[in-house]
């Protein structure tokens, strides 16, 4: 009966470190699997943010580009206002010294 009782502890002290040993091995897998995760969802994270960078600089730009457009066009109306006045202000004062050499 000693006996019996003593081989009863070993096999459950035997099915106890199994259950241990299966119990640390899911553990370290679910942990593997934790951290594989968190690198797949850190690498996407970054494309995302990457993308979206990317989205931003090239918005950014067509609006400069755009601005810089409409700039040009006011300064080359500017600019020919300018000729047309000079022209127009040529005109009268060629005019004048006509009328004052007659």
């Amino acid at each position: 009966m000693v006996e019996e009782t003593i081989r009863t502890i070993r096999e459950t002290e035997k099915n106890a470190d199994a259950l241990v040993k299966e119990a640390e091995e899911k553990a370290a897998q679910i942990m593997e699997n934790a951290k594989a995760e968190a690198a797949e969802a850190a690498e996407t994270i970054v494309r995302d943010a990457r993308r979206k960078a990317r989205n931003l600089a090239d918005q950014s730009e067509q609006e400069g580009s755009l601005a810089e457009q409409k700039f040009l066009k006011e300064t080359e109306a500017e600019v020919q206002a300018m000729r047309d006045s000079a022209i127009a202000r040529e005109k009268e004062a060629v005019d004048l010294v006509i009328s004052l050499l007659a």
